[in-house]
């Protein structure tokens, strides 16, 4: 039998003092894929970081063996970690944009690769290079070499990351949530290209993601890690079919069910806690709702110049919306479908064109939340001030001391307490800056929210709470919503009414 690719036993970490990863003992041979599922801030990439030499120095490690290649890897010197990474250990980043050089051509970038491994000339690794991304399937592979990351949909992105880490076969590849933010076509698709290429090459595949469903595909054996602790190991389709543990259980039942139905989600505390949601009552708008936004003939384009000349390229071109008073109506398409471009044409953050636009309230009522909320919030910021800044604007009338007790109650209300105020963004977790972004949202007492893929980013457990807000506010402030997602049961269950893009 081969020796294992990588052989991890009792290992522990902790970053000053706080420990993150406690005995984790993992075993991964040739050919296999094994994948470790668990929330942010389980462990899981730390995991995998170390495997990769890429821990911080501040990492404290304890193991009673951490092997790659039959090596102590935490003997490896840095010279050692070069040589070994991107060549025979590939490591596939969730986000492809910060993975890839934006100023730089594709095929450049993967022909650096070859420089610094091979011996091979210019015109060689050009080949490899064109026959490299017409392995992962990109279109027209000697135009597409020529073209910048940001001129490639994310799908295609990610397809471009594949290639460069499977360009010298490595032995080990290590995706780390490399679907996450992908449309579920697209996703499954980069799954089955990703499993296929393993397989054909032998190497080993560590796959680390928070879903259970995205996995149960493609690996052979699943480590379930809760706050950096195994609680479950297994077969595949064993642990997706008959979870053991609570918390498995619990990332498997957060998901919204396939028949859309609309009650509270249940949150991973019930599973943990043996306790069952209640079922309020049904959250469906009412049917004869009257029309609060009506869009024909609606336009987003951009200009695209060639030469000298000057076209309009339409990635919207002619459709109609209808919004009705407590209504939420579902955008959904892949990516480059124009479905957030529409959102971000009604609060006038792109240009469009209509036959008609009209809205029965003021422009101020409606209101966007953005899908990274991290990056919607100033991180300089006290939550306190950001809230404070939205009242003092679309509140007017409230004084400093109204102001503050209006704050206290937009975070209570949105499951956040009101000693949260003094905390800035980067104290919170992503659920919990989610929470405030949608707390900032309605600090305007919005009559619309357009939220924009509010919840792809969170973990599993954590959008289930998030939708279970949304929908809370929704049904008691009469809200109407449009609600953009690549997820159709996200969709399903959360809208009344659905346009596909």
């Amino acid at each position: 039998m081969p020796a294992p690719v990588v052989h991890i036993d009792q290992l522990s970490i902790a970053f000053d003092g706080h420990q993150v990863l406690r005995d984790f003992t993992f075993t991964l041979n040739p050919g296999q894929t094994i994948a470790v599922v668990g929330e942010s801030g389980s462990g899981k990439s730390v995991a995998a970081l170390m495997a990769m030499g890429l821990l911080d120095k501040r990492a404290e490690i304890k193991a009673a063996a951490a092997q790659l290649f039959s090596e102590d890897l935490l003997s490896f010197s840095s010279e050692k970690w070069s040589d070994l990474r991107g060549n025979e250990v590939a490591m596939v980043f969730q986000d492809p944009m910060t993975a890839l050089h934006p100023s730089i051509r594709i095929g450049r970038q993967l022909e650096e690769v070859l420089a610094r491994h091979t011996d091979l000339n210019r015109a060689d690794r050009e080949q490899a290079v064109l026959a490299a991304l017409h392995e992962v399937e990109i279109p027209d592979p000697k135009s597409s070499s020529k073209k910048y990351p940001h001129e490639m949909s994310g799908g295609q992105r990610q397809r471009v990351v594949i290639a460069m880490a499977m360009l010298m076969k490595p032995k080990l590849i290590i995706a780390d949530e490399p679907t996450t933010a992908l449309d579920k076509a697209v996703e499954g698709k980069i799954l089955a290209l990703l499993n296929k290429l393993v397989r054909e090459s032998g190497a080993a595949l560590w796959l680390i993601s928070h879903d259970l469903e995205v996995v149960a595909e493609v690996a052979d054996e699943v480590v379930v890690l809760f706050r950096g602790k195994t609680v479950e190991t297994g077969p595949a389709k064993q642990v997706f079919t008959a979870p053991k543990h609570p918390y498995t259980k619990g990332l498997l039942g957060c998901r919204p069910p396939k028949e859309g139905r609309p009650f509270p989600l249940p949150v991973l505390e019930d599973f943990l806690n043996d306790t069952v949601p209640s079922k309020q009552a049904d959250l469906a708008a009412p049917i004869a709702a009257e029309e609060v936004m009506t869009i024909t003939g609606l336009r987003i384009g951009f200009d695209r110049r060639t030469g000298v000349r000057k076209t309009k390229q339409w990635i919207i071109d002619g459709i109609d919306l209808h919004l009705k008073k407590g209504e939420t109506l579902g955008l959904i398409g892949p990516s480059g479908s124009g479905k957030s471009s529409i959102g971000r044409a009604i609060v006038g953050l792109n240009r469009f064109e209509s036959t008609t636009f009209s809205y029965s309230g003021d422009a101020s009522k409606i209101q966007f939340i953005f899908q990274d909320p991290f990056s919607a919030l100033n991180g300089r910021k006290r939550i306190g001030w950001i809230l404070d800044s939205v009242l003092k604007r679309h509140r007017p009338d409230l004084s400093p001391v109204e102001r503050l007790s209006e704050a206290q109650s937009l975070l209570e209300e949105v499951g956040l307490s009101a000693a949260d105020l003094r905390k800035r963004p980067k104290a919170f977790s992503g659920g919990q800056r989610q929470r405030i972004g949608i707390a900032r949202a309605l600090a305007a007492a919005p009559e619309v929210l357009i939220c924009d893929e509010s919840v792809s980013a969170l973990d599993v457990s954590v959008q289930s709470q998030v939708l279970n807000v949304l929908n809370g506010i929704k049904k008691n402030r009469g809200l109407s919503m449009i609600f953009i997602s690549h997820d159709p049961d996200v969709i399903r269950y959360m809208c009344d009414r659905v346009v596909y893009l």
